[in-house]
């Protein structure tokens, strides 16, 4: 894990993200419900698409 593998930051919360160019039917509402925020491409950048009422899990 992460904070194995980089013990400066084992008292951080870390995050997951899922990002993607094109979504199968469903792939960012299962993300979310994991708890990792969605990515979507949009053109030359990128936005987080989530719910205002998104609330991320820790890992």
């Amino acid at each position: 894990m992460v904070k194995a593998w980089m013990p400066e930051y084992s008292d951080k919360k870390v995050y997951g993200a899922v990002a993607f160019l094109t979504e199968d039917t469903g792939t960012a509402s299962m993300a979310e419900k994991k708890g990792l925020f969605v990515i979507r491409a949009t053109g030359d950048s990128a936005s987080i698409i989530n719910d205002d009422k998104f609330i991320p899990k820790p890992w």
